[in-house]
């Protein structure tokens, strides 16, 4: 960087500091030293400041700064730029976030091609050396030849915590369809043992440390310098090989897992890939369910998002946070003076922005991108009254439509007092909303996110949204794909630029996606029409029957012939006492003939949320 253009980046971050610090001291008896100090930092950093906006975020500042025109501070995004998140470690290196020239060849049926290599031979030593690196929601599967049962063991050293309940969805099915794709391997006492790693959570639950939260490669080895075994992960997992022996499966939800293992059953597709209609009200919706939208013209010009506000990635990153209505919002602002509250409340939840959740910073870019149309409502209404005054024999148009926002991400549910609740029914969001940050907004069902041009799937708890992104590739909009630390199964399938745009996760280059958008039609156009053909050919015999294939019967398969069974004659349990694995017990114990032919056999632990359910909750 040249020196003057270090000194005046310098200079203007010096004057957002002395403002940030000059506005928290109007609550209190400060006022007289920070208006001098404002008055002085204005005088010596303007010169910066003008610069620095160019390309950076800023405060414009217009007008002489007192407390009576605080709204005049407001922060701007020229370039639809935001201050890159200190929380996340780094960007992840094989994302392509550039804007190309020229979008890809392939069309709507390009592929990527599978990054998954070949299960390689595991014993059971190599499923017992995985254990230690998990906190919970992990169990050892084991083929009890005897008795012809599959058996689910979990830790004693693990909390058995509410999301176990996926754990045991995935386990029955597995068990389930582990007997139905190879009978003659599990054929009671003449067939060896068998055993598997099993994870089923929002995302892994692992033990992290700081190398982890790193998202290093290199942090992963197994007990005892023994390797570890394959991991079958049934949830979102880490795009980065930080397990390098995990598979992605389905998650288990009525609409990934339950539909793959239907189709194992049946050999028919289920419901939720096919197009909705009244006697299939589940379905996906396409452009054609859309009613009065035939073209793009047609499409609102936002980038829309309902859903829940849910936790995001916690574990990972144990600063980001939803933010506290009282210390970062109500107490940052004088409410006895003439402050225009809207444009105070935003500025202040920007200063919050890179402690945030995603999705909470989705609800900060939304009220900026509202305070940005009402400035420009207010400057065409100046314009055009200026014009009559100039020109008042002549006939005028009425005032233009105040403008569009170009981002419209809200919250339209939340988990209050144990249940799924409105948020407009949820003082909390109502707070946010009183002060001009809309943080709550009516609930939209996929008919009504069709009508709009834009879309972007949010991560939530495991990172990812697992229904969302499936949903919204079939819409008639463009999908900004969240891009985070985790992924699914279905985002193998996806290709950037093919199907989707890919958006940072912190949000920082959404904006400038949403511009050249805008300013590219045709691209994205044909990014969008991509998506839609390829969502809708998941529910053709053909394209399911690949998905099938690809996620859900060929990983089963390997894992199978991977494992090499103890000798023969030796005891399976006497081998895992040997080994050092007295701390697992059995908990459930299924026969596989059908899914829920299965026995606990733990007393102890609350079964009562997980009893023969098949769904999981959406993130």
């Amino acid at each position: 960087m040249k020196g003057n253009d270090a000194t005046k980046n310098m200079d203007a971050k010096m004057l957002q500091n002395i403002i940030l610090v000059g506005r928290r001291k109007l609550n209190g008896n400060g006022a007289i030293v920070s208006i001098a100090a404002l008055l002085l930092a204005t005088i010596l950093c303007m010169p910066a400041l003008i610069a620095y906006n160019n390309d950076h975020i800023g405060i414009d500042i217009r007008g002489k700064i007192t407390t009576n025109n605080i709204d005049r501070l407001r922060v701007t995004t020229p370039s639809g730029r935001s201050l890159k998140s200190k929380i996340v470690p780094r960007a992840l290196e094989d994302d392509n976030f550039d804007i190309p020239d020229a979008l890809p060849d392939g069309g709507a049926m390009a592929m990527p091609t599978l990054v998954r290599q070949p299960i390689a031979p595991y014993s059971l030593a190599n499923v017992l050396a995985t254990v230690p690196q998990f906190h919970d929601t992990f169990a050892v599967v084991v083929y009890d030849p005897p008795t012809d049962k599959f058996i689910a063991h979990y830790s004693n050293n693990m909390r058995w915590i509410s999301s176990c309940h996926k754990l045991v969805t995935s386990f029955k099915i597995v068990a389930h369809s582990l007997r139905m794709l190879n009978p003659e391997r599990f054929a009671g006492p003449t067939s060896p043992e068998f055993a598997l790693a099993l994870s089923s959570a929002d995302y892994p639950g692992i033990k992290w440390d700081e190398c982890l939260r790193q998202q290093r490669t290199d942090c992963i080895y197994g007990g005892g310098g023994v390797e570890l075994s394959p991991i079958l992960q049934f949830g979102s997992s880490f795009r980065q090989p930080l397990f390098p022996t995990m598979v992605t499966m389905p998650m288990p939800q009525k609409n990934h897992l339950s539909c793959f293992h239907y189709f194992a059953l049946h050999g028919i597709i289920c419901d939720y890939y096919l197009q909705r209609s009244p006697s299939n009200p589940q379905g996906l919706v396409f452009p054609e369910n859309i009613e009065g939208v035939t073209s793009w013209d047609d499409l609102i010009p936002q980038v829309v998002w309902r859903g829940t506000d849910f936790s995001y990635l916690h574990k990972l990153f144990p600063r980001l946070r939803p933010p506290d209505f009282d210390m970062d919002v109500a107490s940052q602002i004088d409410l006895s003076d003439k402050v225009d509250k809207p444009t105070a409340a935003t500025y202040a939840m920007r200063q919050v922005y890179d402690e945030l959740i995603p999705r909470w910073k989705g609800v900060v870019l939304t009220a900026e991108a509202e305070r940005e149309a009402e400035q420009l409502g207010k400057e065409q209404r100046r314009r055009a009254r200026a014009q009559r005054r100039r020109h008042p024999d002549e006939e005028h148009r009425e005032t233009q439509e105040q403008p569009v926002p170009w981002a419209n991400i809200k919250f339209a549910g939340a988990m209050y007092m144990g249940k799924k609740t409105a948020t407009p029914l949820i003082q909390y969001y109502q707070q946010f909303t009183e002060y001009g940050i809309p943080a709550s907004g009516e609930g939209m069902s996929l008919e009504d996110l069709g009508r709009y041009r834009y879309h972007i799937d949010l991560g939530g708890g495991g990172g990812t949204t697992w229904s969302g992104t499936l949903e919204k590739l079939g819409l008639p909009g463009l999908l900004f794909h969240h891009v985070t630390p985790t992924g699914d199964y279905l985002h193998e399938k996806l290709v950037p630029w093919v199907h989707y745009v890919p958006v940072k996760a912190d949000l920082s280059d959404l904006r400038e996606k949403f511009d050249w958008a805008e300013s590219h039609p045709e691209m994205a156009r044909q990014i969008s029409d991509n998506a839609t053909e390829l969502a809708r050919s998941w529910g053709t015999p053909e394209g399911f029957e690949a998905m099938f294939r690809d996620f859900f019967e060929s990983p089963l398969r390997q894992i199978m012939e991977a494992y090499q069974p103890l000798e023969q004659g030796s005891d399976w349990r006497k081998e895992i006492a040997l080994m050092g694995g007295e701390e697992l017990r059995p908990v459930l114990q299924c026969g596989g003939y059908h899914q829920h032919d299965c026995d606990r056999l733990a007393d102890d632990i609350d079964f009562r949320s997980v009893h023969d359910r098949d769904v999981g909750m959406s993130t």
